[in-house]
């Protein structure tokens, strides 16, 4: 979501500026719908997840976006941000690297990806880990 602060004959040149909030919204909520609908797509229950693989924004939204799904306890989510950061594109595939090699991830289990970005664009799938 961008805006611009520019008046009309003001001289101030335009700029892109983030809403925040609205930004966190989304993420946390319609992701969390987007993310059941690739679950439904892939005839997947929430049972049936084993892993989930958020794009890395930060913490706040991994959680929210969590409780939003009604992720099961048992469901192993990348929480790697705190020590990793925000790696834009690269997040789903370098936190779903890490799970597998500190055996969070195991070949053959279910996994929910989710990844969003600039524009507000946005994709999911279900896989099984290799």
């Amino acid at each position: 979501m961008v805006g611009t602060d520019e008046e009309p004959g003001s001289g101030t040149m335009p700029h892109l500026t983030m809403q925040g909030s609205a930004v966190f919204r989304w993420a946390s909520f319609a992701m969390a719908k987007i993310g059941q609908q690739a679950l439904d797509k892939a005839g997947i229950t929430l049972d049936e997840l084993d892993v989930f693989v958020p794009h890395r924004a930060n913490m706040r939204i991994i959680d929210a976006m969590a409780r939003s799904m009604k992720l099961p306890d048992r469901v192993r989510i990348a929480r790697d941000i705190a020590d990793r950061g925000n790696t834009s594109a690269a997040s789903v595939p370098l936190a779903l690297d890490r799970m597998i090699a500190e055996g969070d991830a195991r070949s053959g289990d279910t996994a929910l990806l989710i990844a969003f970005g600039a524009g507000l664009s946005y994709a999911a799938q279900v896989i099984t880990v290799p």
